[in-house]
């Protein structure tokens, strides 16, 4: 199941997460919901596995018992995650918070805009093929690109171009 509101124009309410977790079909939720209290009493009530949709927030629910993360920033701090869910997992709850304020301003910049844009923006800054976007959406602005630089290069992200 995925909670995204952003998307969907409405968040699913938490009595209904619950209620639907007892689905033998529903296997996880993806949160992208933003509301850290709602998503604690999800997974204190329902039991269903969570996994964060908002990369901002992936350590704050990791926090209140989320068991990963399903990321967009992943495509250009992959590794940086990947330290930080090891660590958290192997209780260096300090290391953990080091990387997500790595991140931050990566997570940050790559949503100024619609994600996908500034994602493909960024891997095309990283010399990897990212390419252009398909309508609807319209590639990065040159305003953008360079703010979406900044934002890589705050977060400590090899950039080729």
């Amino acid at each position: 199941m995925y909670d995204i509101p952003g998307r969907t124009g409405i968040a699913i309410e938490a009595d209904t997460i619950v209620r639907l977790a007892e689905h033998p079909k529903i296997a996880a939720l993806k949160d992208a919901k933003g509301d850290v209290a709602s998503t604690s009493w999800v997974i204190k009530r329902s039991g269903i596995p969570v996994y964060s949709g908002d990369d901002i927030l992936n350590l704050p629910l990791l926090s209140v018992g989320a068991v990963g993360f399903v990321s967009v920033c992943g495509h250009t701090v992959g590794p940086y995650l990947r330290e930080m869910l090891d660590a958290w997992f192997s209780g260096n709850s300090a290391r953990a918070l080091e990387m997500h304020q790595k991140a931050l301003p990566v997570f940050t910049g790559t949503f100024r805009t619609q994600g996908a844009i500034l994602t493909k923006a960024a891997l095309n800054l990283m010399g990897l093929p990212g390419g252009h976007t398909r309508l609807p959406l319209v590639d990065a602005t040159p305003a953008q690109i360079a703010q979406l630089r900044e934002d890589l290069l705050a977060g400590g992200v090899t950039l080729t171009s």
